[in-house]
């Protein structure tokens, strides 16, 4: 034979070979009885879903199971609280699947395009008892979506492969990655102990109050982004699945710790720390050795030992005055009904009747709405700069036997009364205190300028 002829019979025999291989790679698909639009697969409802079990011919099994309270809890490969959002989102994509492309009506050949067994297999148990089964198998050549097909049904389907993404899903994928979710809307006491000092709050209704290191106000906001920040707080990665973790991680003597009381009962978390000395970089030479820090943590409502952010473990870390209530007044956006005040010997007592203001002490003389407003104003932002002292026998000290000004505020019609005491201390500096409360409080001294203002307005 020839050079030429040999060399042209050896590139047909590399062609048909390549066209073999493609074909077993990427099976035609079948002609008969093929369409092209869309076509429903499962009509659901959401809660209609008990049971979800993905097994992958490749991977572990993650199996769900909903609770008689419509909350989602893994079972396998081990028990976890469920990430609700991440399986209602699961579910919602189950519930009204539609097919991509119905390639053929009635398909008795499931290997070739990998659905026997196939590659991934979702089995819902619905709350009457019945099943479903969706099995997925290859992808689509040339496309951006895989073959599937549902039990009992003789339709041979494609999905979108982001359809196939929301299922194809690990256990850490759908746990709650929550370290310590408690219910925040119904904690009545919280506890926050460190090395340095030990905070308790408790909540009555909407407030909240510092109950140790002794009872004083609290600031709301303040407690409620603490509270927040740790009910929120994910885990950064789980260092151990064991219920009972090793020595390594040594909780005796703990960075900080966290209690909150809900109407569940007590949920603990307990954060470590580990520093360590990062390693030099090759050919520099550092003046100082730099620390690594770790946080680590463990919790009652979740097995295992996890990487927590440093944000949360030094959240915990909050001084006593970060958390006070720096207002002097609580009377916050509640209207006031009767104000009294006095600065020196000027003595004035308003008080509201219907939509007017008067000067009770005066003959029942009407006051100009929008500088009694003024005066509200000033008394309802008035606040510390600086906690001098929290011992009722200091306030002697700060002049406040013996004030110079103060004013009393009735609001939520006549609940709530509070008297402010302002008195010129040493130095030129101004302090306040609340009738029956051991605190003093610095103020500015603009603050005091201004309440003589607006009170001299409406003289």
């Amino acid at each position: 034979m020839k050079p030429l002829r040999l060399l042209a019979a050896m590139l047909v025999l590399v062609g048909l070979g390549v066209a073999v291989w493609y074909t077993e790679k990427h099976p035609p698909q079948p002609k008969s009885d093929t369409k092209t639009e869309t076509a429903k697969v499962l009509t659901l409802k959401d809660d209609e879903f008990k049971k979800i079990r993905i097994t992958k011919t490749a991977g572990e099994t993650v199996a769900l199971e909903r609770a008689d309270d419509g909350k989602w809890r893994l079972t396998e490969p081990r028990s976890y609280k469920a990430d609700e959002s991440g399986v209602s989102s699961m579910v919602s994509s189950l519930a009204s699947l539609s097919a991509d492309r119905v390639v053929a009506e009635k398909n008795t050949d499931w290997g070739t395009f990998g659905l026997d067994p196939g590659k991934l297999v979702v089995q819902i148990a619905l709350q009457d008892g019945k099943e479903k089964k969706l099995t997925l198998g290859d992808d689509v050549p040339a496309g951006s979506g895989v073959y599937a097909r549902l039990e009992g049904d003789d339709r041979l389907f494609t999905i979108g492969s982001y359809i196939k993404s929301s299922f194809d899903k690990s256990p850490q994928d759908l746990r709650d990655k929550r370290i310590l979710p408690f219910d925040s809307e119904k904690t009545t006491r919280v506890t926050v102990k460190t090395k340095e000092r030990e905070l308790e709050f408790g909540k009555a209704g909407t407030t909240w109050q510092i109950v140790k290191p002794r009872p004083m106000r609290a600031e709301n906001y303040a407690v409620d982004d603490l509270v927040r920040s740790v009910r929120e707080a994910s885990f950064e990665s789980v260092l151990e699945e064991a219920d009972k973790p090793t020595g390594k991680y040594s909780f005796a003597s703990p960075y900080a710790t966290f209690e909150a009381v809900d109407a569940a009962g007590a949920h603990t978390l307990t954060i470590g720390v580990e520093t360590k000395e990062k390693k030099k970089e090759k050919g520099k030479e550092k003046e100082k050795a730099e620390k690594e820090t770790t946080y680590y943590a463990k919790s009652t409502d979740a097995p295992g030992i996890f990487k927590i952010a440093s944000s949360v473990a030094e959240g915990l870390g909050k001084k006593l005055d970060d958390l006070r209530n720096k207002k002097l007044f609580d009377f916050a956006w509640s209207d006031p009904q009767k104000i009294e005040v006095r600065d020196g010997d000027f003595r004035m007592t308003i008080e509201k009747k219907g939509d007017k203001w008067q000067r009770a002490d005066a003959g029942g003389k009407e006051l100009a709405n929008d500088k009694v407003q003024a005066l509200i104003d000033n008394l309802r932002n008035m606040s510390s700069k600086a906690f001098t002292a929290d011992d009722a026998s200091a306030q002697l000290k700060y002049g406040l036997s013996k004030p110079v000004a103060e004013a009393k505020v009735t609001s939520d019609d006549g609940k709530r009364v509070e008297r402010v005491l302002l008195a010129a201390g040493p130095e030129s500096k101004y302090y306040a205190a609340r009738e029956n409360e051991p605190a003093t409080y610095e103020i500015e001294k603009s603050a005091y300028e201004e309440f003589q203002k607006v009170l001299n307005a409406l003289k």
